[in-house]
């Protein structure tokens, strides 16, 4: 079950959506289930139905909380920032905050409709990828006016390397069956990348 001090103040269909998280991360997509999310809830499928007319309707919901949370903190984090390392890490600690929140779902959901012809989900996937690599990109253009992001590397490259070293670190608390946090050390984490990024 979840360990979430603030989960029991969470209405039933937050609590749906956060269970459906766990479970897409924890046990894969085969065991998202109705049945399974009532389970371990303590209701009926039907009250699953009552809240979302569709699976699939979960699925978008997780999805689409994760992209408007994260560009809305990509957009405060840029527009706080007084540098542009500064921008970069509060944009990759809000980052990863929302990453954590969704117990880095949308990241394995990214993966697995990276392959199918769902269009409803490839699509919105798709969108947040592009926009928010370009959104990146303009503060990795101007560390790069400014000598600090390295010269020779497309800022929409960097831009996928940090999104992909993101992905990383969900596929290996995935793979390592870890328990706790994906990020266990954000910091040290920031740190890694910005020695990928940063002249030095």
């Amino acid at each position: 079950m979840i360990n979430d001090v603030e989960f029991e103040k969470l209405s039933t269909k937050e609590k749906i959506v956060k269970v459906a998280a766990d479970i897409i991360v924890n046990e894969g997509l085969r065991r998202f289930t109705a049945k399974n999310i009532a389970s371990r809830l303590g209701i009926t499928d039907a009250a699953i139905f009552k809240h979302f007319p569709t699976m699939d309707d979960i699925i978008l919901t997780l999805i689409n909380e994760y992209v408007i949370r994260c560009s809305k903190s990509a957009e405060v984090g840029i527009s706080q920032g007084k540098t542009v390392k500064e921008k970069l890490e509060l944009v990759l600690k809000a980052h990863i905050q929302v990453l954590e929140e969704t117990k880095g779902a949308v990241p394995i959901l990214c993966f697995e409709f990276s392959r199918s012809e769902n269009e409803k989900f490839t699509s919105i996937l798709h969108s947040f990828v592009q926009n928010y690599k370009k959104t990146l990109a303009k503060v990795l253009e101007e560390g790069q006016k400014e000598g600090i992001v390295r010269q020779k590397s497309d800022p929409e490259e960097i831009a996928m390397f940090v999104l992909g070293s993101i992905q990383a670190k969900v596929f290996a608390k995935v793979i390592e069956k870890r328990e706790g946090p994906v990020v266990p050390d954000p910091d040290s984490f920031i740190d890694e990348i910005f020695y990928g990024i940063l002249e030095r």
